[in-house]
């Protein structure tokens, strides 16, 4: 029989022991968070930069394949159906399947069958998600919505909910945003309320359009992808004279259609009630996706004249102010270069290139890469390229 001094001692943990140990593990844990933060966020925008890629080749290869004519959003023939530059270019992202079922004389919200083989809605179709068009750093599961409650029975949604799509593929049951969304979109042109007075206090652009958001006519304040609703302005690589190098095809406008200004979303709580704190925009088949470059003040309030901030300030200015067939933006996008990247957005430049532009850009410096025949003097280095 074993005697109880013979059996070993095993002396436990202390308090103070533990008290150590948990606290080594917790500063183990806060050095090493801010790692895995970073090393998620370098793959994110290494996806982002190859979603972006593919993006300017596929542009490229569109205008290769037409003859250098760019594949802008437009309306064909002059015709109702207005048709957004992403809806062209699907063949050349791997969507060409999805590009076959569209019917292209009808708009993106049109809930209708069509004839000749097109047996589901085009509205239907575009809550098609595509993964490329997506950045892995921007807030998950969005959906865009058609303002103008008068054109499609989904109408203009009173919440955040998603429509939901019934059993034969037909139409929807319920009301509510219905359209997949993309963080990607073309820089139409320089709005004209940044336009160069002449003085050191000038709102910042050398070259702006001498006309209003809905206007589509040719101007050196033209971005690579204008809008071309009536058949003047189609635009082709031969129109870029400040170099493909040089002007800016596709920028990051991300996180739409919620508003976000400086990294946080503009509404309370966790649910958002359209249409307030909404930007008129996002959906990758909506040519409203598209926008103008206009500035924003720091706090995302104040857009065009006054302005102070290129990049990052808010996606864009909500339909609060920025109404919808209002004044300022009539039926066109409210969306604003924006990126959930530390220190700034990535663009696609004509050439293809991806490229990140510094949050700390200037307004002169980022409307000289947007216009595609400004003629600017580019200082490069400024610009953080």
């Amino acid at each position: 029989m074993t005697s109880r001094s013979s059996i070993p001692f095993r002396r436990g943990f202390t308090l103070v022991e533990l008290l150590v140990v948990i606290a080594i593990i917790g500063t183990l844990v806060g050095l090493l968070l801010p790692a895995v933060q970073s090393a998620r966020e370098s793959a994110n925008r290494a996806k982002c930069s190859s979603n972006m890629k593919q993006i300017g080749t596929a542009i490229q290869t569109y205008a290769d394949a037409f003859s250098g004519v760019l594949p802008n959003s437009h309306r064909p023939n002059n015709g109702t159906a207005r048709i957004a530059w992403i809806s062209r270019v699907l063949p050349f992202i791997e969507q060409k399947p999805l590009f076959d079922k569209i019917d292209f004389s009808k708009n993106w919200s049109d809930t209708t069958s069509g004839s000749s083989g097109y047996t589901i809605p085009n509205a239907v179709l575009v809550g098609t998600r595509i993964e490329s068009l997506l950045c892995p750093s921007a807030p998950g599961d969005r959906a865009d919505g058609d303002p103008d409650t008068g054109s499609t029975s989904s109408g203009y949604p009173t919440t955040d909910t998603k429509a939901v799509v019934n059993a034969t593929q037909t139409g929807f049951d319920t009301v509510g945003l219905f359209c997949a969304v993309t963080d990607y979109s073309a820089t139409t042109f320089v709005d004209q309320r940044l336009a160069n007075g002449g003085t050191i206090a000038d709102t910042k652009a050398d070259v702006a359009h001498n006309a209003g958001q809905g206007d589509q006519r040719k101007g050196p304040a033209d971005g690579m992808l204008p809008k071309d609703y009536n058949g003047t302005v189609s635009p082709k690589i031969s129109d870029v004279t400040d170099g493909t190098s040089n002007t800016i095809a596709i920028a990051e406008s991300a996180g739409r259609p919620f508003q976000y200004i400086a990294g946080k979303l503009a509404s309370s709580g966790t649910a958002t009630t359209f249409p307030t704190k909404r930007i008129n925009g996002g959906g990758w088949c909506r040519p409203a996706s598209d926008f103008a470059f206009d500035g924003s003040s720091k706090d995302g309030l104040t857009f065009g004249t006054g302005s102070t901030v290129a990049v990052n300030g808010t996606n864009g200015e909500s339909v609060e102010t920025g109404t919808y067939k209002g004044a300022t933006y009539g039926t066109e996008g409210t969306g604003e270069p924006y990126a959930f990247h530390p220190g700034g957005i990535q663009v696609v430049f004509g050439d293809g290139a991806v490229k990140s532009i510094s949050k700390d850009v200037t307004i002169r410096v980022f409307s000289s890469l947007v216009t595609r025949a400004g003629a600017e003097t580019l200082d490069r280095k400024s610009s953080g390229l």
